[in-house]
């Protein structure tokens, strides 16, 4: 088998209401697609952050065995001058077609499923230019409780004063039972993460996500050490070399790599091992499209709870709840979260069927 073909989409969906993370609003949802054709009628569909360029394309894929994924990854970041988050798209859309080769999907070729359905935490709870953002906040997160889901994430990072009042609101609104998170997006200086931190620790916060800038790595060891709550961050890293002193200095207590972001499945199996190697969770980011969706549910199904115990610290998948057509309608059966829960696909390869008619609709 060799590759025939590969095409790029960059698709935007227009969000009919912004919102907002510590750093920015967010006005559309974007993804970068790619669909590799083989001259077996096998297509492939990745999803990176960015897509190869087309001198990549020529010089690394095109007349490759698709088979021959470790070898073409590497061929790509040494001469196509690509960076991980294009190799992401092509490693996803690869592992798809060798998936659908052998007629099994892509968990099983990664080595088995220890789940083949994940607990989800809800990712929601943005900044929104409401009249009351405290009782918005309140409202939306007892929805997720409604909808089955034991976990959610909200969004802080905009100031001492939201934050603490946020966080104690939502933790009101939701009760003692639920696992709560928050990510920072980022935001903050190192004295003030702490600062906040400190006084947002008592509304029993599972982990406290990417509260400085991602490659601070003293920076997050300084955090970690001076608050009584779990550090996690990640999502912005790309390829193992991102992620070595972060781990090696244990600067997380849960490590985020995205699929799209930091190789696909090739280097996140490499960036798990380097984390399990140094006794650190693994809980992977997931914000795009019903490709990264998929993706994300086949390689999480395959990392083992640790440390695994008779009652282990849940698998937790981020289950977007934001407004994205992406990642609603790409694919023509969706993906769902139901009562918490979200099923590993079981279908080959990534186990989705790609809507053309919403692909060509977004794409630029």
């Amino acid at each position: 088998m060799k590759i025939t073909e590969v095409k790029t989409y960059n698709l935007s969906y227009p969000l009919i209401e912004p919102f907002a993370n510590a750093r920015s609003w967010s006005k559309a949802r974007h993804a970068g697609i790619v669909e590799i054709y083989t001259d077996a009628g096998i297509t492939g569909w990745g999803e990176g952050t960015s897509t190869p360029s087309q001198a990549a394309i020529d010089a690394c894929l095109i007349g490759e065995d698709p088979f021959d994924i470790e070898v073409i990854w590497n061929t790509m970041h040494q001469r196509g001058g690509s960076n991980a988050a294009a190799i992401s798209g092509v490693d996803i859309a690869l592992w798809d077609i060798v998936g659908k080769a052998l007629n099994q999907p892509i968990y099983r070729l990664l080595g088995g499923a220890f789940r083949n359905q994940i607990p989800a935490y809800a990712t929601g709870l943005f900044k929104k230019d409401v009249p009351d953002i405290t009782q918005a906040l309140m409202d939306e997160a007892k929805g997720y409780v409604d909808q089955g889901f034991s976990a959610m994430k909200m969004k802080i990072g905009f100031g001492e004063a939201y934050d603490v009042k946020n966080v104690a609101a939502v933790r009101k609104a939701i009760g003692d039972e639920i696992i709560l998170a928050v990510d920072a997006n980022c935001g903050y200086d190192v004295g003030t993460a702490i600062d906040v931190g400190q006084k947002i620790a008592e509304n029993d916060l599972f982990w406290y996500e990417e509260p400085i800038t991602t490659n601070d790595v003293e920076g997050y060891v300084e955090i970690r050490r001076a608050l009584n709550m779990r550090i996690a961050g990640g999502e912005g890293l790309q390829g193992r070399w991102g992620f070595r002193d972060l781990i090696q200095k244990r600067g997380y207590d849960i490590v985020q790599p995205d699929i799209s972001i930091a190789g696909g499945f090739t280097e996140c199996r490499k960036v798990a091992a380097m984390a399990s190697a140094n006794h650190l969770r693994v809980l992977p980011h997931m914000w795009g499209s019903s490709i990264r969706l998929a993706a994300t549910l086949h390689w999480q199904a395959t990392i083992p709870d640790a440390p695994q115990a008779l009652n282990p610290i849940p698998s937790l998948f981020e289950f977007d709840m934001t407004e994205n057509r992406l990642r609603t309608d790409l694919a023509k059966v969706p993906i769902q979260a139901v009562e918490g829960y979200v099923a590993v696909p079981q279908e080959p390869g990534l186990g989705i069927e790609i809507d053309r008619t919403v692909l060509e609709k977004y794409a630029s």
